[in-house]
């Protein structure tokens, strides 16, 4: 637990999703930015992920006037873009260098379970695209971090690492994802090590059901995961220094249980991770 305790630890802002209201699930009163950032720092945290469908405006000023409340408590930030394609990539790194991000996210975003989906032909096509614009990340300080999404399974995504070959781009392990794939969590990080730059980590549970399983998010260390034998490796091999959390809860019968269920969620990884895990006891 000891290599623990220098570490830093942030919350990705789907974990507020149904807060935030910009997914499936809509509040009365929706969650701005500003708010969120005010909430994390008062719970502990040490920064945070921004979601791009959290964000009302690409204005400048705006992703500024987000930067400056970040760093005025103390929380690193990083970018959580979505898909790889030509039209938006571009701007999406300019968006993260405005707020003063590192680190950006995204993911190749495929139908992986269409039975004419291409997936030789999607992840070529990231190769090509993530390989084009590795240039631009690093002339603005910034590490694309290409996450398992449910779409790439892990050997998938480790051959299109590899093939783009930059280190300005590396992985986004997102724990719960493996699972889509029947891939054991702790195998599969273990297998991109190398490579892994961010984190989503999470802790997720299983069901079987009539028609098939149903894996979903939990707090920490209510789930399935071997989460201490993943940070373990995030560690020792892949030598991240910052956690980054993303708790995902389920809609409940009322928006007054599902805010409150997402609230729970959330302030009991805190705890897990900090006093369980030993996360940035240092």
């Amino acid at each position: 637990m000891s290599g623990f305790k220098n570490l830093k630890l942030g919350l990705f802002s789907y974990s507020y999703r149904m807060a935030f209201g910009s997914h499936d699930f809509k509040p009365r009163q929706i969650m701005t930015l500003f708010q969120y950032m005010e909430h994390v720092h008062d719970l502990g945290f040490d920064g945070i992920q921004i979601d791009l469908t959290h964000l009302t405006s690409h204005d400048p000023a705006y992703l500024k006037e987000l930067r400056a409340a970040a760093a005025e408590r103390n929380l690193f930030v990083e970018y959580g873009s979505a898909y790889v394609t030509a039209d938006t990539i571009a701007q999406e790194l300019q968006i993260a260098s405005l707020l003063g991000a590192p680190l950006m996210r995204t993911f190749m975003g495929f139908s992986r379970f269409e039975r004419d989906t291409d997936v030789a032909g999607q992840t070529s096509r990231a190769v090509t695209l993530l390989r084009s614009v590795a240039p631009q990340a690093a002339d603005l300080g910034i590490r694309i971090a290409l996450e398992n999404h449910c779409d790439a399974t892990t050997p998938e995504l480790l051959e299109v690492i590899e093939r783009i070959d930059s280190p300005s781009v590396g992985v986004c392990v997102d724990l719960g994802n493996f699972m889509i794939h029947l891939e054991n969590p702790v195998a599969a990080v273990k297998q991109l090590a190398p490579y892994i730059i961010n984190t989503h980590f999470k802790d997720y549970a299983m069901k079987m059901e009539n028609w098939g399983f149903k894996s979903y998010g939990v707090a920490l260390g209510e789930g399935v995961i071997d989460l201490r034998a993943v940070l373990d490796i995030l560690v020792n091999e892949s030598g991240l220094d910052r956690i980054m959390l993303e708790i995902v809860s389920e809609p409940q019968a009322s928006e007054t249980e599902t805010l409150a269920l997402e609230e729970a969620n959330v302030q009991r990884s805190y705890t897990f991770a900090r006093e369980v895990l030993g996360i940035g006891t240092g």
